[in-house]
């Protein structure tokens, strides 16, 4: 007699799962204080980094940790903080697990503030 195929989860169920791990944002420490520091951050400095850094303006979605506080970044230093847009975060995403997974933690703040040292 034939065997059923084994159920697979679809990327939609193993994202939600990843989500609901990792837990909710209030979870992590990003509160209504971080809310404040965030769009406080965002009105000094409304424009993304990254995209300055190569001569484009878009406005920042996002504020992001040079180094992430998973990872002994400071919360609420501003020096550990910059804005984003959307797809410069997923690059920066990007970039942190290459570090995680080559060792390279501490560079992570030299790749945020100079585009030339970044891996490729």
């Amino acid at each position: 007699m034939p065997q059923p195929l084994p159920r697979r989860r679809s990327a939609a169920v193993k994202e939600l799962s990843k989500r609901q791990q990792r837990g909710s944002a209030t979870e992590r420490g990003y509160d209504h204080v971080w809310r404040r520091v965030s769009l406080r951050h965002r009105q000094l400095f409304p424009f993304c980094i990254w995209c300055r850094q190569v001569g484009r303006l878009e406005f920042a979605k996002l504020v992001d940790h040079k180094i992430p506080i998973v990872d002994g970044g400071a919360m609420f230093d501003p020096a550990n903080r910059w804005g984003l847009c959307v797809m410069h975060h997923g690059v920066k995403g990007e970039m942190e697990r290459f570090a995680r997974k080559t060792g390279q933690l501490e560079w992570l703040p030299v790749w945020c503030d100079d585009p030339a040292a970044r891996p490729p």
